[in-house]
């Protein structure tokens, strides 16, 4: 049995809010009742045991002690009372979001009070109930209970169509919950006197899209497939091509029908790509975890900052600039906010710092993201050619999401591991006395012919050749324990702390591009200095000279610099082939040397011009750094 809730441990675990009058009571009838029996606003009464628990049309909940959390909570209503149809809807909001931030689960809503878990089964079972309760008085208010099985197992259940999350691997302590859903409540009810949370519940709504019976005492069973959510909270069916709304107050009883290809209207769960601009807003509503329902000033309040560091922290992130009227962001764009504020009001970074941060997080993740995209893709359609089409679009997109699960944790893991590498090696750079930049060993390479050869390759092949090509690279770099700067296609920047170890990486990289029938032919300059690292990538005139070398270098063949080749020559196995002075161009005359693994063949150096006409593209030369 879970432990007994006490009052005083909640009230502790709760911020500062308005959730001043909280009340946990071993046993009692029905804990809205109590409520209402006194109705002030912003109270809470949680019930170790219900005995008398209410749901809709007077329908009994009980559960076994310790089992389940039965919680009455009174809000004020919103002014308008166009919007009170909403209210019970939005709760539901409230709760489905405590349990997501708490679980793993998929957790929808069925119209209007249920909140239901998809199973491993795929089967959708109720895991709680809300019941709201308008009470009269000065201030016109709503006492709202919610019951949510947390322990029970099979046996205790009060139907086949219930569940609980102890019964789907959930294994949650109820204050937590509590308290979570006690926070989520206050942030809906920010905005429920408003229509920007309304679309939120729409797509976490699982009877819309279904065909549905509705019961009523008026108009007996009705028929339809439910098609929206009104502007007043009711369910809109399609009767027979005609839109018909219903209300709470006259609805006995809605479920959604099994799934059935016969059955006639039937709608999908999850619209298709056919329905484009909907299925994107439902596969990022089940990455995010909530889908599109405010505008930047709403994200700006939500997150009590400015709306000018909020865009200014959009666009370091990569993303699109919304317009102010865009209904583009959800919950955890508000939380992202809030994270990145709270690091500068505590001191910990400044707003410029924290602009980079964004910058740097978003640069590297875009094409992260595009890079497993079309791995993913290439996976699943290399049997049918690569060739995209609507279907085969929705399939890689859900397959993505899926693997997105597994991902992000990887992710993690990885971001805190590069931390501490590069940790490590700001430690191992420090100098007794400060100086720009640190020393590193500099490799620049590109693969040669390959802007002649592109003009006859299909743009597949290319792809293919292109992602050989860093796979290589990558595995070459590794393993040698040297950092990737960038990739450009055809051409690769890296680093090595050692002139050994960069240069091992200039010739693993020719032995291995050589033995490929796709890459065939590279060449690399290297060079050793200091550089200057910003943003992820290194800047100085070591990075110039790398860079130039390699437009000198024939194909096959690693130059270096002068202060490379002095470290080398004393270095057993490595054979050094002075070229003599070169003029490179932005940097000057500087000597340079042809190098390779003793007795790896006679080395003649030959003017690259004579085998190939191309040099490195302009994408990683840069003018010498004052």
């Amino acid at each position: 049995m879970a432990p007994v809730l006490e009052s005083e441990r909640l009230r502790q675990r709760l911020p500062s809010g308005p959730w001043s009058d909280l009340q946990v009571l071993d046993r009692v009838g029905s804990t809205n009742a109590v409520l209402s029996a006194d109705p002030r606003p912003w109270r809470v009464v949680i019930a170790n045991f219900q005995t008398a628990g209410r749901g809709r049309l007077d329908r009994q909940w009980q559960a076994p002690e310790g089992t389940s959390i039965a919680l009455s909570a009174s809000m004020p209503l919103p002014a308008d009372t166009a919007r009170w149809g909403w209210v019970p809807l939005l709760v539901g909001v409230a709760v489905r979001r405590a349990l997501r931030r708490l679980t793993q689960l998929d957790v929808g809503l069925k119209w209007p009070n249920d909140v239901l878990i998809c199973t491993a089964s795929g089967l959708w079972r109720k895991v709680g109930g809300i019941l709201c309760e308008a009470v009269a008085g000065a201030t016109p208010m709503v006492v709202i209970g919610i019951g949510l099985n947390v322990w029970q197992k099979e046996q205790e259940l009060p139907s086949d169509a219930a569940t609980s999350l102890f019964l789907n691997g959930v294994y949650v302590d109820r204050e937590t919950l509590i308290v979570q859903i006690l926070n989520e409540l206050v942030e809906v009810e920010n905005a429920w006197h408003t229509t920007v949370l309304d679309n939120e519940y729409r797509n976490s709504c699982v009877t819309v899209g279904q065909f549905v019976k509705v019961s009523s005492a008026q108009a007996g069973d009705v028929n339809g497939v439910a098609v929206d959510i009104d502007e007043l909270g009711r369910l809109v069916l399609d009767q027979d091509g005609e839109r018909v709304p219903h209300s709470v107050g006259d609805i006995v009883h809605v479920r959604p029908a099994p799934p059935s290809d016969g059955l006639p209207g039937q709608v999908p769960s999850r619209a298709r790509p056919a329905d484009r601009a909907r299925f994107v807003d439902q596969i990022e509503e089940q990455l995010l975890g909530s889908p599109r329902t405010l505008r930047r000033a709403e994200v700006s309040a939500l997150a009590g900052v400015d709306e000018a560091f909020s865009r200014s922290l959009w666009r370091a992130l990569g993303f699109a600039n919304a317009r102010d009227d865009d209904v583009v962001f959800n919950q955890q764009d508000v939380e992202a906010v809030k994270a990145m504020v709270a690091m500068v009001r505590s001191g910990l970074v400044t707003e410029q710092t924290a602009i980079g941060i964004a910058r740097a997080v978003g640069r590297s993740t875009d094409r992260m993201a595009a890079w497993l995209l079309q791995l993913i893709s290439d996976m699943m359609l290399a049997d049918e050619g690569f060739e995209v089409d609507t279907t085969r679009a929705g399939d890689v997109a859900e397959r993505m999401v899926q693997v997105s699960e597994e991902v992000v944790p990887l992710v993690e893991y990885v971001t805190r591991r590069n931390i501490a590498n590069s940790i490590a090696r700001m430690v191992a750079d420090a100098e007794p006395e400060s100086h720009v930049g640190v020393v590193r060993t500099v490799g620049f390479a590109d693969l040669v012919n390959f802007t002649r050869r592109v003009r006859s390759m299909s743009e597949r092949d290319l792809a293919l050749l292109v992602i050989r090509f860093e796979s290589l690279v990558s595995d070459v770099v590794a393993l040698a324990g040297g950092a990737i700067v960038k990739t450009v296609g055809d051409e690769v920047l890296f680093t090595h702390r050692t002139v050994a170890g960069a240069t091992q990486i200039a010739f693993d990289l020719v032995e291995a591009v050589e033995r490929d029938p796709l890459l065939q032919r590279i060449r690399v300059g290297v060079a050793t200095g200091r550089v200057l690292g910003r943003q992820g990538d290194v800047y100085g005139n070591t990075v110039n000279r790398a860079s130039r070398l390699t437009g000198h270098a024939a194909p096959g063949e690693v130059l270096v610099d002068g202060d490379t080749a002095e470290v080398l020559r004393r270095i057993e196995g490595i054979d050094v082939f002075d070229v003599g002075p070169i003029t490179l161009a932005g940097v000057g005359d500087v000597q340079a040397a042809a190098v390779s693994r003793t007795g790896s063949h006679t080395h003649t150096h030959a003017d690259p011009q004579s085998a190939d006409d191309e040099s490195p593209t302009s994408a990683t030369q840069e003018e010498p750094t004052p």
